[in-house]
């Protein structure tokens, strides 16, 4: 299993029924005998534990759907914010926009009910879709990283236009789905009261999960060569791109101003230098919230593949992964606070423009204004009274 699709609740569930299927009496009171003393707190049954993860998962749907939804609108309204390299981070939104459509609602249903219960199809597209998300949140960074490194290396190189960053983008989600693809043929629903005896009330019920591979270590094969594409391979690249980048800015940017802006005064010359910088900062805070966000739910899914989960999470097999699952879906927050402060200068002119005039700004300010008071000074103070 892909290590950025979903908590991994039920990975053992086919050698389970497998096992379910071919056990003996005799073996089976074994087993009972051996765990008759073993206690288990299944934390997760907890009112209290689900309650605060129904909350937690209906802020990130709200935040994240006014956030993401809200940008996108802004791009529409505005034309400056429309640019080639906006369109990387455009990429960034709407698959947290998937992400906040499909993940958020579903994976914590999922987790409670503990039964899938969105039909067959759902149980394929669900992998494919969280997969392919993360896949191109990634590779659109490690784009965005490139394009600034390539041009602070070479500030006479052309900057990349629309149509270069659009044949990207589409690039970027056909490699993706195509890598993708086996999830649609792994995945399947398993009906967990099957291998239940007759007169005995069903212990779960219809499970989502990875039973269509040939072997086990053909599917751990395929979730490490995945977790390598959508995360350490570009995050590698990422790391690269910015620490030259970086370098790059601390040695030569002053030199570079000076020959290339002298008719600047000293303040305009030092405003333009700390504009540059502050842009770079964004840009690595993109890449670090995205590698913080998601690396606790990689680490969780990987030591359930090769099993060897710490004690403390296998006594716990709904709670830590999603509790690991909301860290990464916090990222659908995130993003659209970054994107913002990064074009704060186009918003105050175009999507000021776009507030004042758009009758449907009011109803949504008066919205966020309910939802967010806290937060609606600091993040909306551009939105008319």
């Amino acid at each position: 299993m892909s290590v950025f699709c979903q908590p991994r609740y039920y990975q053992s569930i086919a050698s389970i029924s497998f096992i379910a299927r071919h056990i003996t009496a005799s073996e089976l009171l074994i087993i009972r005998s051996l765990l008759k003393n073993v206690v288990i707190i299944d934390y997760f049954r907890k009112i209290g534990v689900k309650s605060a993860f129904t909350l937690v998962y209906s802020l990130l749907f709200i935040f994240g759907l006014v956030g993401n939804g809200g940008v996108v609108l802004a791009m529409a309204k505005n034309r400056r914010l429309r640019s080639a390299r906006n369109i990387f981070l455009l990429n960034l939104i709407l698959t947290d926009l998937l992400l906040v459509l499909t993940a958020v609602p579903v994976t914590p249903w999922y987790a409670l009910t503990k039964t899938w219960e969105f039909g067959p199809a759902m149980c394929r597209i669900m992998p494919l879709s969280n997969s392919c998300s993360v896949f191109v949140t990634s590779w659109s960074l490690t784009a965005i990283s490139i394009d600034k490194y390539l041009h602070i290396i070479d500030p006479t190189l052309a900057p990349v236009t629309k149509r270069q960053s659009l044949a990207i983008t589409l690039l970027i989600w056909l490699i993706s789905t195509l890598i993708n693809v086996p999830y649609l043929l792994s995945y399947e629903l398993v009906d967990g009261s099957y291998y239940v005896p007759k007169n005995s009330t069903p212990y779960c019920g219809r499970f989502c999960d990875e039973t269509n591979w040939q072997s086990e270590n053909s599917r751990r094969l395929y979730g490490t060569m995945v977790m390598l594409l959508q995360f350490v391979i570009p995050m590698a690249i990422i790391t690269y791109c910015y620490f030259r980048i970086l370098r790059k800015v601390s040695q030569d940017m002053i030199i570079q101003n000076v020959q290339f802006s002298a008719s600047l005064s000293k303040k305009q010359r030092v405003d333009a230098i700390s504009r540059k910088k502050k842009v770079n900062y964004i840009l690595i805070g993109m890449v670090a919230t995205f590698i913080c966000c998601w690396l606790p739910l990689t680490a969780v899914n990987l030591v359930k593949d090769y099993k060897i989960e710490p004690d403390f999470l296998r006594a716990q097999p709904f709670l830590w992964p999603l509790v690991a699952h909301i860290i990464a879906m916090s990222l659908v927050v995130w993003n659209p606070v970054l994107f913002f402060w990064l074009t704060r200068k186009q918003k105050r002119s175009g999507l000021n423009k776009f507030m004042n005039s758009s009758e449907v700004s009011r109803h949504l300010r008066l919205l966020l204004k309910a939802l967010f008071p806290l937060f609606s000074k600091s993040l909306f103070h551009i939105m008319p009274s």
